[in-house]
């Protein structure tokens, strides 16, 4: 592979970086590995926690800090600690929760903070995605969570319950506060204002040293959007979305079928991104 020096590849992880049989393949490891040893840096941008990455990140160097939690943290492996935070108003983010847990007491709930997330709402079912995966998180009740809150979940199977939770927080007070975003078909997310995976990778831009030459971004859902936009060269999988593909330069093979090895083939012969 040409030598990447000053390239820094930035990766979604579900529906991107993880494929076929819900795992990273051996293409991918094999193929970031070959891009930082050529000089490339190579993280995640993802909604997870940095406890909820593991299974995923086998083999993968993590030389370079994350972007989680859909762009509200930004975490350092080598420290385990984080470099960067954007919590939510915590007193107007615990109102609108408790409103939506009052009118939709069905849909699952998700406070992040870092560390295991808290299901706060006793009376819906657990996210069936973390039980399955046998993520990182409790249960416990709003006023026990003492952290700030970096970002709140809803999780239904039902969109017209999402739709509902969207459209109460369009008339809540939480609105000027609070960045919005749909992050799969089962997931409704708030952030901060002005707190998405771009904003995040915008820090990062400043953080990385030496800085980046050429920023790569790929990602395949409508929370991709803003960090594709904020990349020097935007990619997407074939299976992302349609609205995510009009913002990439690059289309790669589906996600199941190696999605980042096939960018980092194409990037090879890119003058652009250290390559040619």
């Amino acid at each position: 592979m040409a030598g990447f020096a000053g390239c820094v590849l930035v990766s979604d992880l579900d529906g991107t970086l993880i494929g076929a049989g819900h795992r990273v393949s051996d293409e991918n490891v094999a193929a970031i590995r070959a891009f930082v040893a050529a000089g490339g840096r190579f993280l995640g941008a993802t909604g997870r926690t940095e406890l909820n990455v593991g299974p995923y990140t086998t083999g993968i160097p993590l030389s370079s800090p994350w972007i989680l939690y859909n762009g509200a943290a930004i975490y350092d492996w080598a420290s385990r600690r984080f470099l960067y935070k954007a919590p939510l108003d915590r007193q107007l983010a615990e109102a609108f929760t408790r409103r939506a847990m009052a009118h939709r007491p069905a849909v699952n709930i998700q406070v992040y903070c870092g560390g295991p997330f808290c299901q706060v709402n006793p009376g819906a079912p657990s996210d069936i995605t973390a039980v399955r995966e046998g993520q990182a998180f409790e249960n416990k009740p709003m006023e026990a969570i003492a952290d700030d809150w970096l970002k709140v979940l809803f999780c239904s199977d039902a969109p017209d319950e999402l739709d509902a939770v969207e459209a109460l927080f369009e008339a809540d007070p939480l609105r000027a506060r609070a960045h919005k975003m749909r992050s799969g078909p089962r997931y409704f997310e708030l952030t901060a204002t002005g707190v998405n995976k771009g904003s995040a990778l915008a820090r990062l831009r400043t953080l990385l040293e030496p800085a980046p030459t050429c920023v790569v971004a790929i990602g395949d859902y409508i929370n991709d959007i803003e960090m594709l936009q904020e990349a020097d060269i935007a990619a997407a999988p074939e299976s992302a979305l349609d609205a995510v593909k009009r913002h990439a330069s690059i289309v790669t093979a589906c996600h199941t079928r190696s999605a980042i090895a096939d960018l980092l083939r194409r990037l090879g012969g890119s003058e652009r991104c250290g390559g040619g």
